[in-house]
């Protein structure tokens, strides 16, 4: 499982360790989630993580991200268990990137050490926003202090690639409210932005609220504002915009997200957790007593499994790829799946060419400007 030399070519494998644990559930949240305060429920998902890891994962991974949930929201012993875990199936002293993601209300001092110890080198601090009305609307559990108290800890426990993740396009959200959140975050120093325009997932709160007509969403407009004064704010800043939501700084680029747009294989493991491996992907159990019983019972913990035919696969390296600054080689992805991409797609791309979506050079296609607004609807168009 070594990663290949070539950063477009997807090799190697990456790992995912979904810990589904949070102190709230977000209104907005389509993720595999779940406020337990039980904590024999956290042990017996560290029984079962551990079981899980010794079927599934063998070798050196490219990367590894511990999300959620929220992983730092166990407490400081099962915290401290989850790395002694992950330790027996990983050496993650020997990964170039270790990623693992936070919230401010759960993470202290302590915790950041113990990861920071364990081999973990890059940490997510999910902010979304620093205005106290925002937060409250986000359902989120932290205040601003909070996300500079959090930050602090990461700094003090010697991580030194930081990023935040910071959302726009909240309901009555100007743009004034966004260019203060944006310019509080800048003044923490972060190695890393994300910045997200909120989505109304299919299944949410926040979503069954807007057709209810009590939640009515921004005007594209202001959206389209917002969006345009985040990149250009942050490469004064001196971010790069590697993809459409994604900001590098010192840091850099996130390699684990990157490995997904590449359409690198990966592992996941935890509840609900997909794997991508060779045109196979499988998707785990929902629930965590489901999950759990399964691995401690040594029987697979999936629940169902697709092997995507070609055009599946390429029309997904597309979806996944064009979001990303540098595009898409086809010529790359053809030779990837050993399948006629180009011709396959170029009516397609002739059309996106001509709306002014998309740009081609040679092989590569990339977003325009106009396409960036426009991302998800773009990228839709090779899924059909």
């Amino acid at each position: 499982m070594a990663q290949s030399p070539d950063p477009e070519a997807g090799g190697g494998t990456s790992l995912y360790v979904h810990v589904p644990f949070c102190v709230v559930k977000c209104g907005y949240c389509d993720f595999n989630s779940y406020v337990v305060e039980d904590r024999t429920v956290h042990d017996r998902f560290l029984d079962a993580l551990d079981r899980e890891l010794a079927e599934v994962w063998r070798g050196r991974p490219v990367t590894v991200f511990l999300g959620g949930g929220t992983p730092s929201l166990l407490d400081a012993e099962r915290f401290a268990r989850l790395f002694v875990v992950l330790a027996k199936h990983v050496d993650l002293h020997a990964c170039a990137e270790v990623s693992m993601e936070a919230n401010p209300e759960s993470l202290t001092v302590e915790k950041a050490r113990i990861a920071r110890a364990a081999g973990v080198n890059r940490a997510s601090i999910g902010v979304q926003s620093f205005d106290a009305a925002q937060l409250r609307f986000l359902d989120r559990a932290h205040t601003a202090e909070g996300a500079e108290r959090a930050f602090a800890a990461l700094r003090e426990a010697g991580f030194e690639n930081i990023s935040l993740d910071l959302m726009f396009g909240i309901p009555g959200e100007m743009p004034e409210l966004w260019t203060a959140d944006l310019e509080r975050a800048l003044t923490l120093g972060p190695d890393h932005l994300s910045c997200y325009n909120l989505t109304f997932e299919p299944g949410t709160r926040l979503t069954h609220a807007m057709q209810q007509g009590r939640v009515v969403p921004n005007d594209e407009e202001r959206d389209r504002l917002m969006f345009l004064h985040t990149r250009e704010r942050l490469a004064a800043a001196g971010f790069v915009a590697y993809e459409v939501s994604n900001f590098a700084g010192r840091g850099g680029p996130c390699r684990h997200n990157d490995h997904y747009w590449l359409q690198g294989d990966y592992v996941g493991v935890g509840p609900g957790a997909s794997s991508h491996r060779a045109g196979v992907r499988t998707t785990n159990l929902k629930t965590v007593d489901s999950w759990a019983r399964a691995a401690l019972d040594g029987l697979p913990c999936a629940a169902s499994a697709e092997t995507l035919h070609p055009a599946q696969r390429a029309g997904e390296a597309l979806w996944l790829g064009i979001r990303r600054a540098d595009g898409v080689d086809l010529a790359r992805v053809e030779a990837r799946l050993d399948w006629p991409v180009r011709a396959h797609f170029a009516a397609t791309i002739d059309r996106q060419v001509q709306a002014g979506m998309i740009m081609r050079v040679g092989d590569r296609v990339r977003l325009t400007q106009a396409g960036l607004l426009l991302a998800d609807r773009v990228g839709s168009d090779y899924l059909q």
